[in-house]
């Protein structure tokens, strides 16, 4: 008999013990939470500075900058004259960036030509840092007589995108 009672409880302990895991394993578990996500975009042009001047170029203007858009108008008086403008563009943001294309106006002086070096498609510009890239005024030495307008305006627009 003893031995009956023995068998007995360890059943009922045993099923009791099932019970209480069963239970344990189909409790909902419920996690509520809030996230927030910020973001500073802030991408712009921050200095021009006139980097090398051949013959008798000179500024007409100084640039003229519009957050990532840029405006230079150059007088060349002969061949051979040619000015480099040092373009700055910042990451003052937290968001790395690249540039997605490079939008040109170009001069509709035939004598005069720009060049934009040192920054291309794709280029990366992390957060907080800058690049510089150069642009170039030259006379174009393929005109085979002096025109009349000596001035030409130039504007660069550099498109960026989140990386």
């Amino acid at each position: 008999m003893k031995k009956n009672y023995l068998i007995i409880t360890i059943l009922i302990a045993s099923i009791c013990i099932l019970a209480i895991g069963y239970a344990a394993f189909t409790s909902q578990l419920k996690i509520t939470g809030t996230s927030n996500i910020t973001s500073n975009w802030d991408i712009k042009i921050t200095n021009i500075t006139v980097k090398n001047i051949t013959g008798s170029a000179s500024k007409v203007i100084e640039p003229i900058t519009s957050g990532t858009s840029a405006t230079f108008k150059t007088s060349l008086i002969s061949p051979g004259d040619s000015m480099t403008y040092e373009v700055t563009v910042t990451n003052n943001g937290n968001v790395d960036a690249k540039v997605k294309n490079i939008q040109e106006t170009p001069s509709t002086n035939p004598a005069i030509v720009f060049e934009t070096k040192g920054i291309n498609q794709n280029d990366l510009l992390e957060a907080g840092k800058s690049q510089t890239f150069d642009v170039t005024v030259s006379y174009n030495d393929k005109v085979t007589s002096q025109p009349e307008a000596r001035e030409a305006s130039y504007t660069i627009k550099l498109n960026y995108i989140q990386n």
